[in-house]
């Protein structure tokens, strides 16, 4: 009887379905935002599902160009007054090949527009993936386009299609980017000058700070120790009362000029003293070329002979003279 219970069970237990699996919203609001100085930034999606024979990138949780437009959303930002932006899709597939593996294949490209309507700057990024499932996840048919085969190859392309996009927008607009503080590559900052004496007004915070004077590169005094001396240092001096009489100025000088003071001019050297008696060097006088060497100073008199008497015989000497033939 239990069994008989028991046996309209088991039809029941197998009609129960799986749950169905439930796939993360593609989002990209945690990466860096490129702000662009335009005004408005639009979409474009050309990339449809459908849009290429064979596409199945309807059948992804996330379609590939619905991803790319929510990557737009969150990453591109307008932070100008004037011209727009516009962000475009020209491909957003998935391809199921034979064999049992994906392609897929996105193309973008972002424009700049001036206020009058005409193009300023271009950049384009495009991103090429190929999915093939493994054999424990084939149906055995080659068929691997499961929404969870399609939700991961538009997860990896996307990862690809976010480098590449800011790679070729900061290559090719970059004098479209904003900094964070709103700025322009190579605006001019300013800054409000207050009155004479007042307290400048800080700057905004991710200004760039102007550089200071340069500072010189030395070399720099030595610091003298705690009670050396410093030359030409006044020495303090004993406090000394003033009078509480009001100073008197000194009246002005009505007389002429006083003279400079004159640097007195330097002495002569004496002339060195004379012998009395002949120079043994020179009996008969300096050369002529002695006088020319002092031409301001007289020469000195010489004496060209000896005075009588100066020179005498040696003693024992008789002071005849010598006989012919007697010697040389």
């Amino acid at each position: 009887m239990l069994l008989l219970l028991a046996c309209p069970l088991l039809p029941l237990a197998a009609c129960e379905e799986a749950p169905p699996t439930s796939f993360a919203p593609l989002r990209y609001d945690y990466l860096s935002v490129l702000r662009l100085n335009v005004a408005s930034i639009s979409t474009v999606d050309n990339g449809v599902p459908g849009s290429v024979p064979g596409d199945i990138s309807a059948n992804a949780p996330t379609p590939p160009d619905q991803a790319l437009l929510r990557m737009a959303a969150d990453r591109l930002m307008p932070a100008g007054s004037t011209g727009s932006a516009v962000f475009t899709i020209d491909r957003a597939s998935i391809l199921h090949l034979p064999g049992g593996s994906l392609e897929g294949e996105m193309d973008v490209h972002l424009d700049i527009v001036s206020a009058n309507g005409q193009r300023t700057g271009y950049a384009e990024a495009h991103v090429r993936r190929d999915f093939s499932a493994g054999s424990g996840d084939s149906d055995g048919n080659g068929n691997a386009d499961s929404p969870a085969h399609l939700y991961d190859l538009t997860k990896q392309m996307m990862k690809d299609m976010n480098i590449e996009l800011e790679f070729q927008v900061r290559h090719h607009l970059a004098d479209w980017l904003v900094d964070t503080a709103g700025a322009a590559p190579g605006a001019i900052q300013q800054q409000s000058l207050g009155m004479p004496g007042a307290t400048p007004e800080p700057a905004p915070y991710g200004a760039p700070v102007m550089p200071s004077a340069p500072v010189p590169a030395g070399p720099f005094p030595a610091v003298p120790a705690p009670g050396a001396a410093v030359p030409g240092a006044a020495l303090p001096t004993a406090a000394v009362p003033v009078s509480a009489a009001p100073a008197v100025a000194a009246p002005p000088m009505t007389g002429p000029a006083a003279a400079p003071a004159r640097t007195p001019a330097p002495r002569p050297r004496p002339a060195p003293p004379v012998s009395a008696g002949p120079d043994a060097i020179f009996p008969t006088g300096m050369p002529g070329g002695a006088a020319a060497a002092a031409p301001s100073t007289p020469p000195a008199p010489h004496v060209l002979s000896p005075q009588p008497g100066y020179l005498t015989l040696p003693p024992g000497t008789t002071g005849q003279p010598s006989q012919p033939g007697g010697g040389y």
